[in-house]
């Protein structure tokens, strides 16, 4: 009992998730433009608030640059409120001063017959600019939504360079092996080792394909139908040039008996060659028409030509099912 036990509480275990600390909020140095000749400074004082509830709204943690000269020396602190901003010597020692990741300067200036409203953000250590994004020609009451579209746009890339996010490790796969209790014999299936699934066997119906027949006597049923319709067209030829001898011989187109004779013959000649070559022309012809049409299970199909001096004839005689 105690070892079953101690397996499944390290399953449990291993399958519990790994608790992970969450990354710590980005902090904000907030300080205002040196450049302020122009603007009221309520107006400054209220850009600087606005920022400040929008940067907590977004999860930032908030230092404004009061909080950090007030402990300052008179005269540093002096020395730092006047420094220029754009500088990253400024901006280094501002953040050195604050311990925060970045520097963040909201800038409320005029610009033409409005302002310009934006803000820049710069690395803590080294004064760099990461990032600014600005609204320029902006009306008064437009100043504060200026400033949010600005930090829409800067605080995303922000957090994408200093805080970017974790990439998920690959889940982990947990495989539990099979209680075997002492004493009790397992099933084990012929040729597969236990605890291994058999293969599952693919049948790709390869033998339940249908088979194409294809039967012979159609296949060659256009022999005898071809040979056939040579013969009935030299047979044609034959008894057209057989008419045309019998032709002559009724207008006396021979000056001599023996000249007329032989075309006599020779018209019965070609005569008799036309009737038969025709006669069996024909019967190839209907052989080869029977052989495709009939059913594949036919007995037999014989036909026969009689010939006679004054023409002939085609008969089909056979047995089918």
């Amino acid at each position: 009992m105690l070892i079953p036990f101690i397996a499944a509480l390290t399953l449990v275990v291993a399958q519990a998730p790994a608790t992970t600390s969450s990354a710590k909020p980005l902090t904000v140095l907030l300080a205002p433009t040196d450049v302020a000749r122009g603007t009221p400074r309520y107006l400054i004082g209220t850009a600087q608030e606005h920022v400040a509830e929008q940067l907590k709204a977004r999860g930032l943690e908030v230092v404004r640059v009061e909080d950090v000269t007030r402990t300052l020396p008179k005269k540093k602190r002096a020395a730092m409120m006047r420094c220029n901003r754009t500088q990253p010597s400024c901006i280094a020692s501002l953040g050195t001063a604050a311990k925060t990741d970045v520097v963040m300067v909201t800038e409320v200036v005029p610009y033409l017959n409005a302002y310009k409203a934006g803000v820049r953000v710069y690395t803590a250590q080294d004064g760099a600019p990461l990032v600014e994004h600005s609204v320029p020609e902006v009306k008064k009451d437009q100043v504060m939504e200026a400033l949010t579209q600005s930090l829409d746009v800067v605080v995303p890339r922000t957090l994408r360079v200093l805080r970017p996010e974790p990439v998920a490790p690959p889940p982990t796969v947990v495989v539990q092996q099979p209680t075997v209790t002492p004493g009790d014999k397992q099933p084990v299936t012929p040729g597969v080792s236990p605890g291994v699934e058999p293969p599952t066997r693919v049948d790709l119906g390869l033998s339940d394909a249908p088979k194409v027949e294809t039967p012979g006597r159609r296949k060659w049923a256009w022999v005898p139908a071809a040979g056939g319709v040579v013969l009935a067209g030299v047979g044609t030829v034959f008894l057209v040039q057989s008419r045309g001898e019998f032709t002559d011989l009724d207008k006396n187109e021979f000056p001599t008996l023996a000249e007329a004779d032989a075309a006599r013959d020779s018209g019965k000649r070609s005569q008799t060659i036309g009737v038969v070559g025709i006669g069996v022309g024909a019967a190839a012809v209907v052989t080869g028409a029977l052989l495709y049409f009939l059913p594949t299970q036919q007995a037999s199909v014989q036909p026969s030509v009689t010939l006679t001096p004054q023409g002939g004839g085609l008969s089909v005689a056979g047995t089918w099912q």
